[in-house]
């Protein structure tokens, strides 16, 4: 039993990340990076699949030469398709061809499936997996409601890593996982914050394009009559692209990357000061959002992401929410173990593999 593992697959937009693990964590793992420019030259993301899977194939090429690892499973984060509720997925046709099609998004975990599923037949195994893709959410029906009938609030965010921080924080907290009830905040180059009750995601922001605080490149959510303009001066392209890529502090300041950001703060750059103390204040508005939508009865305000790492933004946050409930932090994100341990407890009998139709 030992030495049986699960290939892990997370290709991100300008690298691929690649594992190795068996039941007691990772093994090894390696971030495959992509230039740009090589990148540039295929006009959608999905595109991308033959040249990122000859990469991935010598990664793991390297890692299982002489080893004597029996390859149980194959999983790959999967990306925008259509909402779906949470759990462990066989990949299906369908699934593959709304991804690679990019039916419903473009994305870059939009290739996670497919990497997975074309590996499968590598090692002889009849089928592949996603755990908790992008598309997942458990909104409640009254969270949907937009205002406008037609609009609905979709949910996208960061299920993988949210649902993942909040089994580790229940046991830290000895509080049994389906009692749960928390307030979870991943902030990375895309935000999601969402209301996580026993581990279902029944309220998140839209991370990808509307809803909630601007992030380094996307917009967060916009005054309409400005929006209203905005598309009657532009192609829907144009938008969607300002949108969700130049827009936060890439457009704000020159640079997506909050260290520089905070590098002209402490310079004493007034501008950067004012956009970074925006940014803090939408976060915190939205996680008090969620905690009142909780009923104030959530038992913990979790800030997880890449962002987590930055103590100015933690002790800025805390500062806030802090006072509301127990106040965690779990840096980065646990999205390659998350995939694993879905897979494992398929493999092992203590979940039912969900089919998407």
């Amino acid at each position: 039993m030992e030495k049986q593992v699960v290939l892990v697959i997370n290709p991100g937009s300008t690298s691929t990340k690649v594992a190795i693990y068996n039941r007691d964590g990772e093994i090894c793992s390696e971030n495959i990076r992509h230039q740009q420019n090589e990148l540039d030259k295929f006009s959608i993301i999905t595109d991308q699949l033959d040249f990122r899977y000859e990469k991935v194939k010598t990664c793991l090429n390297c890692f299982l030469n002489d080893k004597d690892y029996k390859v149980v499973g194959v999983v790959g984060r999967g990306g925008i398709v259509k909402h779906l509720k949470g759990g462990t997925y066989r990949l299906s046709e369908l699934f593959l061809k709304d991804a690679k099609e990019c039916t419903y998004g473009e994305h870059a975990s939009n290739l996670g499936g497919l990497l997975a599923d074309r590996l499968k037949s590598e090692f002889s195994l009849t089928d592949s997996y996603t755990v908790d893709p992008v598309s997942c959410d458990n909104m409640m029906p009254k969270a949907a409601i937009s205002g406008v009938p037609g609009i609905v609030r979709d949910g996208r965010g960061h299920p993988l890593n949210m649902k993942m921080t909040a089994r580790k924080i229940a046991k830290k907290q000895n509080i049994p996982f389906e009692e749960t009830n928390y307030v979870i905040a991943h902030l990375g180059g895309g935000i999601s914050i969402s209301l996580v009750k026993a581990g279902l995601l029944i309220d998140i922001n839209d991370g990808l394009l509307g809803m909630g605080p601007f992030t380094p490149n996307r917009a967060g959510a916009l005054p309409l009559r400005g929006v209203i303009n905005l598309c009657y001066s532009k192609s829907r392209k144009e938008v969607e692209t300002l949108l969700s890529k130049n827009s936060g502090f890439k457009a704000y300041l020159g640079t997506e990357d909050l260290r520089e950001v905070i590098k002209m703060v402490e310079s004493g750059d007034e501008n950067a000061k004012l956009i970074f103390d925006a940014f803090i204040y939408q976060v915190a508005k939205e996680i008090g959002a969620y905690f009142a939508a909780s009923k104030c009865k959530a038992q913990a305000i979790i800030i997880t992401g890449g962002i987590a790492f930055n103590e100015l933004v933690i002790n800025e946050l805390r500062n806030y929410v802090g006072k509301l409930t127990e106040f965690h932090v779990y840096p980065g994100e646990n999205e390659m173990e998350a995939l694993a341990e879905g897979v494992f407890r398929v493999i092992d009998g203590e979940e039912i593999a969900k089919e998407y139709d």
